[in-house]
């Protein structure tokens, strides 16, 4: 009988591969990984983060060497932070010696991305545990190591994927101590929970969960067993607190600090902006959607699939046979596992926790749902589908009627759907590379160029950074060019090129980069460069030209009507608002924010999800609009096309309160500026009356005026008294009072103030006004004679 081509060439017939034990498989392919990531380590930018890692991790050793008592770089929250990788990372560079910044974060760079491939590894050893297939657990691997985000994040984040390496391992060795049951298993267990909450603090997830389990062991267990399931749960848990507490320094005073440690980090006290379906959320007020949003348009398509078969069939296990499930060890793993994927998730939901920086903190979600998607390839490629194959299998033509040629056909649909997965994934990785961390799936719209970036946030990071100075160095070979923001991103850059790179303030740089340029609504330069992906710019080069600034600021000054004095004076110019700051004007007056609250004549101008508000919230950074031209500062932002009643408007510091405010009332200062005209025009004569103010009266109406005026000087409330004529009831001393608050009835028109009140209609004997202020008395006054 001539042998079909299975037969000849089936895979279990592969010398190697049968005679290869699977932890040497697994390990080939993780070389292969590490040599593939040596050749792309210089391809990758680095994050702002990296060297305040660095800071804080020397800041520790140095403390715990003795070196001080309070470490500097020691500031805030980041004493609670956990150092359990970057304290080797630092102890590393001194082994070796290290001075030059590019080959301290290339080595940085490098250790992660070994972290990472470990990761995988352990992916690899518990998914072959946990199914009996090899391919299924290359396939799980390979599944966590080809995300496009986190093997780009593997090079640069020395945070996130470090902890959803650590937690593969620890799942790894919490499967292997159930298994084994041994006391140094349980200890070893121990240790790498340990790491995993000193990493980040969603690490304390597995404490109670390995305890449940380890609870149903001992309810099971016979009396005989009981102590031994005692003393290695005690071995365990006292390994895990220990090594908490002794490679965080912080905590050798006081354990009790990391009570305080928790509450701190579990609340991030960094508020940062997110970039999110076309909106800005802030950090601590993201939509409920965010996280799980952002995981299922980042993850390629097919581990999706895989992954929600997976948590699907767990849940199914759990729900048709709970006394079997809890019984079982290996159901009750995967309970575990599809805890450590979901039970984060509902918590940041619940607690509303503080999420910044698209995903990347929950990152560590990838490692169980790897091992749950391992879970549903077994499913799909046999066993719980067996059933339904057979069954459809009915209903096929005789030749392919057999079971053994059904699931034999059944396993090789998903082990193509799988490669099929793989291959798209890693198609996608080359087209993108070295910006795999900005890929987004068919979930998104990746074809319309702009789309993305002005819907969701790319570089947050600002990784690119370094391409864009790259790109730099290369367009003008022989010049020192000074960039902004830069975040140190040219510590990776060779020396020379270093010394080319200056990085300045935003206002005096030559150059300056801005990954939401898409979602900017004013008018900038176009960009000289940019890079992209997807048709959506990830950062952008723009030359700051210094002359056209200059010449806004001469412009407003000399033609725009000055609204309203105070730190910036503020003028309204061509259907903008320009804030002008001159000499002297310093990078801390340029770096704070400003607010700039819109209030309409009719509140049914403004979008539909501000009118309960009231006003238009158009709060900007100086950098996105403005520039620091010497010593002058000048930035604008263009006003609604709608009616205006009032504008709020000045700076202030995020938690710190507001710096300087001006509420300019536009028909008040309309107003206020046809007086004053009035009054140089000569329509008013000359004043009644002089003391802090000079009073006209002129008509039915007295006009205060004072130039130059200062933002005091209409603070204090107004006081004015009209005595009539005639009064009703024969008494002198009776008088009228129109007592008002400047801001009701004038406006400072660029450094003079001016306020006009309305008089009553009667005959008029005499005027009393000056202003007060409560609980002190009368600042000045003047009294004088009316004849009318």
């Amino acid at each position: 009988m001539t042998q079909t081509l299975p037969r000849l060439f089936p895979l279990s017939r592969l010398t190697l591969l049968r005679r290869m034990p699977f932890w040497a498989q697994a390990a080939a392919v993780c070389a292969l990984f590490a040599i593939v990531g040596i050749a792309v380590l210089d391809d990758y930018g680095m994050t702002y983060d990296s060297i305040h890692d660095r800071a804080t991790a020397t800041g520790v050793v140095d403390y715990a060497l003795g070196a001080f008592e309070d470490p500097p770089g020691w500031h805030r929250h980041d004493r609670y932070y956990g150092v359990a990788f970057q304290m080797p990372l630092l102890l590393a560079e001194r082994a070796l010696g290290l001075r030059d910044s590019r080959h301290i974060y290339l080595t940085r760079h490098l250790l992660t991305h070994l972290l990472f491939i470990a990761g995988g590894f352990a992916c690899a050893m518990l998914a072959y545990r946990m199914v009996g297939s090899r391919w299924i657990a290359l396939l799980a691997m390979l599944l966590f190591l080809l995300h496009p985000r986190l093997y780009a994040h593997s090079f640069f984040n020395g945070k996130d994927v470090p902890f959803a390496a650590m937690l593969l391992i620890a799942l790894y060795l919490t499967h292997r101590a159930f298994r084994r049951d041994t006391l140094g298993a349980f200890l070893l267990c121990g240790i790498a929970v340990g790491l995993a909450i000193n990493l980040r603090v969603f690490g304390l997830m597995l404490l109670p969960m390995i305890l449940a389990m380890r609870s149903l062991d001992l309810w099971q267990a016979g009396r005989a067993e009981r102590k031994h399931i005692i003393a290695s749960t005690g071995i365990f848990a006292a390994a895990a607190l220990a090594v908490v507490y002794i490679i965080h320094p912080y905590y050798w005073e006081n354990p009790l600090r990391f009570i305080e440690g928790l509450r701190v980090l579990s609340r991030h006290p960094t508020i940062a902006e997110n970039l999110f379906m076309g909106e800005i959320h802030l950090s601590d007020a993201v939509p409920w959607n965010f996280i799980p949003a952002w995981f299922l348009i980042t993850a390629p398509p097919v581990a999706l699939l895989l992954g929600a078969l997976g948590c699907a069939t767990v849940c199914w296990q759990a729900i048709t046979r709970p006394i079997a499930a809890l019984r079982d060890r290996e159901t009750r793993f995967r309970i575990l596992l599809l805890g450590c994927f979901a039970l984060p998730v509902v918590v940041v939901i619940a607690l509303q926790a503080n999420i910044y920086n698209g995903w990347r903190q929950m990152y560590f979600l990838w490692a169980p749902f790897c091992l749950l998607a391992a879970v549903g390839m077994r499913a799909l490629a046999g066993g719980a589908a067996k059933e339904l194959v057979g069954k459809v299998g009915a209903w096929l033509p005789g030749w392919i009627r057999g079971r053994r040629r059904l699931h034999t056909t059944q396993r090789a649909l998903a082990y193509c759907v799988a490669f099929f997965g793989l291959l798209t994934t890693l198609t996608a990785m080359a087209a993108l590379h070295p910006h795999e961390y900005v890929y987004f799936n068919i979930l998104t719209d990746t074809t319309t160029p702009g789309a993305l970036a002005k819907r969701y946030d790319m570089d947050y990071w600002h990784v690119a950074q370094r391409q864009a100075m790259e790109y730099l160095l290369a367009r003008y070979p022989d010049d020192t060019m000074s960039v902004w923001p830069g975040e140190k991103s040219n510590l990776l850059l060779p020396q020379n090129d270093r010394e080319r790179i200056v990085i300045a303030d935003a206002p005096e740089a030559d150059f300056y980069f801005h990954p939401r340029i898409n979602f900017i609504e004013t008018p900038h330069p176009p960009p000289i460069h940019a890079i992209r992906a997807y048709g959506s710019v990830i950062v952008p080069i723009i030359a700051r030209d210094v002359d056209a600034y200059r010449a806004q600021y001469n412009d407003a000054a000399a033609n725009g009507t000055p609204l309203a004095r105070s730190d910036f004076d503020v003028y309204a110019h061509n259907g903008a608002l320009y804030y002008l700051k001159s000499p002297p004007c310093d990078p801390g007056d340029a770096d704070v924010w400003f607010f700039l609250h819109i209030i309409p004549d009719d509140p049914a101008d403004l979008p539909a999800d501000r009118r309960e508000h009231g006003f238009e919230n158009l709060d900007f950074k100086f950098a996105d609009h403005g520039a620091r031209i010497g010593d002058k500062c000048v930035t604008a932002r263009e006003l609604p096309r709608y009616a205006i009643e009032r504008i709020r408007t000045g700076q202030y510091v995020k938690g710190d309160g507001l710096l300087w405010g001006a509420d300019i009332n536009l028909v008040a200062h309309a107003a206020a500026q046809a007086v004053y005209d009035g009054i140089r025009a000569g329509d008013y004569g000359a004043p009644v009356a002089q003391s802090h103010f000079d009073l006209y009266l002129s008509g039915n109406a007295l006009t205060y005026l004072k130039e130059p005026c200062a933002p005091s000087d209409s603070d204090a409330r107004f006081f004015l008294h009209i005595f009539p004529a005639a009064p009703a009831d024969g008494r002198e001393s009776v008088f009228a009072n129109l007592d008002f608050q400047f801001a009701d009835h004038g406006a400072d028109i660029g450094g003079k103030c001016v306020a006009e009140r309305e008089l009553p209609d009667y005959a008029i004997d005499r005027i009393r006004t000056g202003q007060f202020v409560i609980g002190e008395g009368r600042l000045w006054g003047a009294e004088f004679p009316v004849r009318r």
